[in-house]
Parts: C-alpha cells; sequence; structure tokens
C-alpha cells in the first residue's frame, strides 16, 4: 500500500500524485472513505492510502471527480449516512467492457 504523505487539503498536488502513481497500479475498481483516511483500490486490491483525506475536504471532492465516482456532495460529506462511517464507490465504469477491443 502506498500512503501519500502531502497535505490532504491541497487538491492540486493530490491529483498530481494520483496521476504520476496511477500507472504503477492495475485499474482502479474501489474508492473507500472512512472518517479517518481514503483509500484507492486496484483491482489486485494494491492502492493508495490518504490519511488525514475525510470528509468535508475539498480534495476529497476533486479526488472522486478524477477518478471518475458520481456523487452527491451533501450527501457525501455526511459520514452518517452509513453504518460505521465507511463509504464504498465502485469504480468499474471507467473503462467499459470490451474498451481495449479494436476492431
Amino acid at each position: 500500500m502506498l500512503v501519500y504523505t502531502g497535505s490532504p487539503e491541497d487538491a492540486r498536488e493530490l491529483i498530481e500524485f494520483v496521476r504520476r502513481e496511477a500507472p504503477n497500479f492495475r485499474r482502479f475498481r474501489k474508492l473507500i472513505v472512512t472518517r479517518e483516511r481514503t483509500v484507492l483500490r486496484d483491482v489486485n486490491g494494491d492502492g493508495i492510502e490518504f490519511p488525514g483525506l475525510t470528509y468535508g475536504s475539498a480534495a476529497l471532492e476533486a479526488l472522486l471527480r478524477e477518478v471518475g465516482v458520481v456523487f452527491t456532495p451533501a450527501t457525501l460529506h455526511n459520514p452518517n449516512a452509513t453504518a460505521g462511517g465507511v463509504k464504498e464507490f465502485s469504480l468499474s465504469a471507467v473503462n467499459p467492457w470490451g474498451h481495449e477491443r479494436v476492431m
């Protein structure tokens, strides 16, 4: 697990980090937000952990947009909307089935 050590509030730096490190992973398939951190996982279970990036952060919204998550900001920043304050977003629609085929 790669751990992001930059500022969790600097959205530009965070997005640059994700873009720089994404080629080192397989396709990202899940984004998990907890009260303490956010984790971005690929199909193999490897991923990037963002300590301190959690509910109420504008950088969290930027990260979700970067990886293709459709969300409602009003419900995103409410940790009590789910049991345990954990929200999981599936990223399977980032690349639709058959996108790699060349006709």
